[in-house]
């Protein structure tokens, strides 16, 4: 990224955490490697400096376990996305006191495949939820009559049901 286009996105987005999760985003656009924010730590040495850190979404050691809820009856199948020891973090400090300076910490040791986005649109999200009740191919056949063109598959709506 250049200078202009690096000035561009701080401006636009203002300073600290919304900053550092606009980075994060870039760098998942260009890496194709998801980033999910895990904390953030003011500077020992300046108190003007803040550094937010990200792990990769498919490293294995910042998997969390899976809640089950207490109703045998509601619990459900998941798909889980594969996960890697990649030791993927990414670090980015920003400093109020100068506005266009930005340090990236970027580390991946293990390649793998991309993250892929499949999270559900709210409104079909909503419906699955107001649908709750029905079986699930119901819900299925409704999703293919309001949204014919949708790329939501049969097998994500059970998932979520």
């Amino acid at each position: 990224m250049d200078g202009e286009s690096a000035r561009a996105v701080f401006q636009a987005v203002g300073h600290g955490d919304e900053t550092a999760k606009k980075i994060a985003t870039l760098v998942w656009d260009a890496t194709q490697y998801r980033y999910i924010y895990k904390k953030k730590a003011e500077s020992r040495s300046s108190t003007a400096a803040t550094t937010y850190t990200f792990f990769c979404a498919q490293n294995e050691k910042e998997e969390t376990k899976t809640r089950l809820t207490d109703d045998v009856r509601k619990r459900r199948a998941r798909m889980k996305m594969d996960r890697f020891l990649c030791n993927g973090y990414l670090h980015v400090t920003v400093s109020p006191d100068n506005p266009e300076t930005i340090r990236l910490r970027l580390q991946h040791h293990r390649a793998h495949c991309h993250y892929v986005d499949i999270s559900l649109p709210d409104d079909i999200k909503k419906l699955v939820e107001e649908m709750k009740d029905q079986p699930a191919s119901n819900i299925w056949t409704r999703i293919l009559q309001d949204y014919p063109k949708t790329q939501v598959t049969q097998k994500q709506i059970y998932t979520l049901w």
